[in-house]
């Protein structure tokens, strides 16, 4: 009896905990110049969870570099798999050499649910930055960040500005040349 409520309890603690899978950073090294960033991904897995994650991003604080993450918040539905970027920027004034930087990523269950609601966390990610005078190789392709949706409006609404301001001063230069063209006509019916 005591076996089966022992794994009865366990059955309902296990089923209230959140996987959540993180893999290693890739590339597995940047070739980076002075002042320069570097992009690189991950993923965040949840195929074994039937719940939604939120996860967070932390770097030490005696980091020598920044490193930005799109998004900041990372949300990952319920047994999906989610790539995530990140750009590593490196400052002016460091030395050249290589260095090794870790991160930490924290995941948590977007819905509370009954029982006990599991942080994971996932530390020592590693990326490791070549600090080179010149580049002997190139770094693995990532898409760059993409716009952010109000810069987009932005061009778009510029765009629309350029549209409009070409077709007022076509229409502007028609109406000139038709006042041209009526001046004229006047001018030879008083010589007349």
């Amino acid at each position: 009896m005591k076996k089966i409520l022992i794994c009865t309890i366990m059955v309902l603690i296990l089923s209230s905990i959140v996987f959540a899978g993180v893999t290693n950073p890739l590339p597995t090294e940047l070739n980076l110049l002075k002042g320069e960033s570097g992009r690189f991904k991950f993923q965040v897995q949840t195929i074994t969870s039937d719940q939604e994650v939120e996860c967070t991003s932390s770097l030490s604080e005696e980091s020598i570099f920044t490193i930005d993450f799109d998004p900041s918040t990372i949300t990952v539905p319920a047994g999906t798999v989610r790539d995530v970027y990140g750009t590593i920027n490196v400052p002016k004034n460091l030395e050249y050499g290589t260095y090794e930087e870790t991160f930490c990523l924290s995941c948590k269950p977007t819905q509370s649910s009954e029982g006990a609601a599991v942080l994971i966390e996932t530390c020592n990610l590693p990326i490791k930055v070549n600090v080179v005078s010149e580049r002997t190789r190139d770094n693995m392709y990532i898409p760059p960040k993409p716009f952010p949706l109000y810069g987009k409006v932005l061009i778009g609404i510029g765009g629309l500005a350029l549209i409009a301001a070409i077709i007022y001063l076509l229409e502007r230069k028609k109406k000139t040349a038709k006042q041209k063209t009526k001046k004229k006509v006047v001018k030879r019916k008083k010589r007349k």
